[in-house]
């Protein structure tokens, strides 16, 4: 069985940048949740074109991880902003975690944050459904 020195290695060979991508991909591993590491994202950026790479896509979910890791810098701060209305405007769904998001008991608040994701697009489709015409 491997320490978590060996995992993170393991990981970080994989490209994981920091302790906290490294812990959100164990997470997602050991919950059968499947993903793509900074996955290629087109959106729309102050009117332009833009290519983004959110850190974690879960394709079965049709959703997104970010994890901002630094804290206290106001410049990152403001990046950290900008890059969550600039995904939440071009309607892309996501998980936006920062390293207080990965205390206590984290992965259950997690999925939890999944399934509020997911019921809320049923919400939306069972609206649609109610004002459908036949």
């Amino acid at each position: 069985m491997k320490d978590d020195y060996e995992q993170i290695r393991e990981y970080k060979n994989n490209e994981l940048k920091s302790r906290g991508e490294v812990q959100i991909a164990r997470f997602l591993k050991k919950s059968g949740i499947a993903y793509q590491y900074e996955y290629p994202q087109a959106l729309i950026d102050q009117g332009k074109t833009k290519i983004w790479y959110p850190d974690f896509r879960l394709p079965q979910l049709g959703m997104m991880v970010e994890y901002f890791g630094i804290n206290g810098d106001p410049g990152y701060d403001s990046r950290t902003e900008h890059k969550i209305e600039t995904y939440r405007r071009e309607g892309i769904e996501g998980l936006f975690l920062k390293e207080k998001d990965l205390e206590g008991d984290w992965p259950a608040m997690i999925l939890s944050k999944i399934e509020d994701i997911q019921k809320s697009r049923l919400d939306r489709i069972l609206k649609c459904k109610d004002r459908a015409y036949y």
